[in-house]
C-alpha cells in the first residue's frame, strides 16, 4: 500500500474574515485529515511568513498554503517550485484559486480533496525576474485594488466592495496611457489602455472568468487587451460572471512585453506590484507541481 505524504499546512494570520479561534478551529479539521501540523500563525510579516515556507518545504512532501490568493503568490515565490509539491487551502475572500482549481464546499471538503487529489504540473508566469505569479495585469487593475483595500480596513468586502472599488478608480483614479504590446514577435498598439491581462488560468476574483481560453499547463501565456474604456469593463464583467469573457483582444504565446507611454503599476495574484514604462513576461513551463 502506497504511504501517504506528508503533509504541512502553512497558514496565513491575516487572511480573511475570521477570529483566531474560528481560523484555528477550522485549520484544525484540516490538519487531522491531512495528518498535518499547523504552521505561520505566529509570523507578523511577509518575510516571516515567506522564511517558514522555506523552512516547512524542507520537512514534507506537500506543502497547503492556507490563505487567498497573496498567500499563495508569497509562497511561490518563497520556496524552490517545482521540488517543493504545494497545494491551496483557501481562507481568503473571493479567490481566483479557488474557481482555478474547481473547489467545492468548505475547509473539510477541501482539504479532503487534496487528500485525494492527483498531481498535476502547472505553469507560472515569470515578471521580468523579478517575481513568479500565476495572473498579473496592468492598467485599472491597479488602482482598483488600492480602493479595494481601503473599502476593506473599513469592514466591507465581498462582490459589492469589488465593484465600488472598480468604479471609483475608473473615475476618480486612473489615467489611461498608451502602449506598444508584443507577443512573442507580433506587436499591436493601443491608444488607451484599460486592462492588460496576463495569466495561467482563466479566473480573476470573485469567479470572474476573465480570460476563458487560459489554461495553467499548455506552455503558454494567455493575455487579454481592453481598450474600450467604460463600455468593455461592463460587457466583460457581465459576461465574466455568466458564460466568460466575451470582451476585448485574445492572444497566447511565450513571450510577452509591454511598452507604456506613462508608467502604470503591475498587479499580481491580487496584490499591488511596482510601477514602470516598460514590462517583460515570459511563460515557466511545468514550473510549480499542484496537488488537488
Amino acid at each position: 500500500m502506497k504511504s501517504m505524504p506528508r503533509y504541512a499546512i502553512l497558514a496565513n494570520p491575516a487572511s480573511g474574515n475570521l477570529s483566531m479561534s474560528r481560523r484555528y478551529a477550522l485549520l484544525k479539521k484540516a490538519a487531522d485529515l491531512l495528518r498535518a501540523d499547523i504552521h505561520g500563525l505566529d509570523t507578523a510579516s511577509a518575510e516571516a511568513f515567506s522564511q517558514c515556507a522555506r523552512e516547512q518545504a524542507e520537512r514534507c512532501d506537500v506543502l497547503v498554503v492556507a490563505g487567498g490568493d497573496g498567500t499563495f503568490s508569497l509562497a511561490i515565490n518563497a520556496v524552490e517550485t517545482p521540488s517543493t509539491a504545494m497545494a491551496f487551502l483557501p481562507f481568503g475572500t473571493g479567490n481566483a484559486l479557488t474557481y482555478a482549481l474547481g473547489y467545492r464546499g468548505g475547509t473539510e471538503a477541501i482539504a479532503a480533496r487534496i487528500r485525494a487529489g492527483r498531481m498535476h504540473s502547472c505553469d507560472l508566469i515569470d515578471c521580468g525576474g523579478r517575481k513568479k505569479g500565476f495572473m498579473v495585469s496592468l492598467g485599472i487593475d491597479g488602482a482598483q485594488i488600492r480602493r479595494y483595500e481601503q473599502y476593506r480596513r473599513r469592514g466591507y468586502g465581498g462582490l459589492s466592495a469589488h465593484i465600488r472599488a472598480g468604479l471609483r478608480a475608473y473615475f476618480q483614479d486612473y489615467r489611461p496611457t498608451g502602449a506598444w504590446i508584443t507577443v512573442d514577435d507580433a506587436s499591436r498598439r493601443v491608444r488607451r489602455l484599460t486592462s492588460f491581462m496576463v495569466v495561467k488560468q482563466p479566473f480573476f476574483g470573485m469567479g470572474l472568468q476573465a480570460v476563458p481560453r487560459a489554461c495553467w499547463s499548455d506552455g503558454h501565456l494567455h493575455t487579454l487587451t481592453l481598450a474600450s474604456g467604460l463600455p468593455g469593463i461592463v460587457g466583460g464583467l457581465l459576461t465574466g460572471f455568466t458564460v466568460g469573457n466575451r470582451c476585448g483582444d485574445y492572444r497566447r504565446g511565450k513571450t510577452v512585453t509591454v511598452k507604456l507611454n506613462a508608467p502604470l503599476t503591475l498587479q499580481i495574484d491580487g496584490d499591488v506590484g511596482w510601477s514602470a514604462n516598460r514590462f517583460t513576461f515570459s511563460v515557466l513551463a511545468g514550473a510549480i507541481r499542484l496537488k488537488y
